[in-house]
């Protein structure tokens, strides 16, 4: 299979972390790729041009990392690493990814913005978007404790989002009040799965 993805996405790490963590990286080539440049490599699998995006061996596009994940957690036990079709506790687990997918799409939307020339931005937006993030972690704490199963899940996707903070916006500093979150941040920040795919430095 093939991947599509860049090493400074968090809906792509969410991926590479995944696969990893199924002990699946034999059966995916990673494709480092520019979205922003449509090449045509990755609009013949995806014509928007959003990564990630996986071929199957067969041949088939899927993409959204969302969908993506459900695919892989297709083909190989997931055990309580991705939520199982059928189990009623998984819309629980699936409405917690949510919450944290929706904490990613408003750090990529900051991170957009700031990258707009200096008379272009916009103070409200950056400053809505910075509120939704940090009313989305002090929620989090308590979603991830009640938690019914799949805790595990939700910890990985949590980690990937506290990391990609640190990576776009640091001036947030969550780390200073988030006693919860630094703990469970720096138990999976060793795992083999995580130092794999860490964002780029500098």
């Amino acid at each position: 299979m093939k991947l599509y993805m860049s090493y400074t996405s968090p809906y792509a790490r969410k991926v590479r972390v995944f696969v990893r963590e199924l002990d699946l990286e034999d059966a995916v080539d990673e494709v480092p790729v520019n979205p922003l440049e449509d090449p045509d490599e990755l609009v013949s699998v995806n014509p928007v041009s959003k990564i990630p995006a996986l071929i199957t061996d067969d041949g088939t596009s899927v993409h959204d990392s969302r969908v993506i994940l459900a695919y892989l957690a297709s083909l190989k036990d997931p055990g309580d690493l991705y939520p199982a079709p059928g189990d009623p506790k998984r819309w629980a687990a699936m409405t917690l990814a949510a919450h944290i997918d929706a904490i990613l799409d408003a750090a990529v939307a900051w991170r957009m913005e700031t990258q707009r020339q200096p008379g272009e931005r916009s103070i409200f937006w950056q400053g809505r978007w910075r509120g939704k993030i940090e009313r989305a972690l002090d929620a989090l704490p308590a979603m991830l404790d009640a938690a019914p199963s799949y805790r595990r899940y939700a910890e990985m996707l949590s980690v990937i989002a506290l990391e990609y903070i640190d990576f776009r916006h640091p001036v947030l500093d969550w780390k200073r009040t988030r006693p919860e979150l630094t703990k469970l941040h720096d138990e999976w920040a060793s795992r083999s799965s995580m130092v794999e795919t860490q964002f780029p430095q500098g």
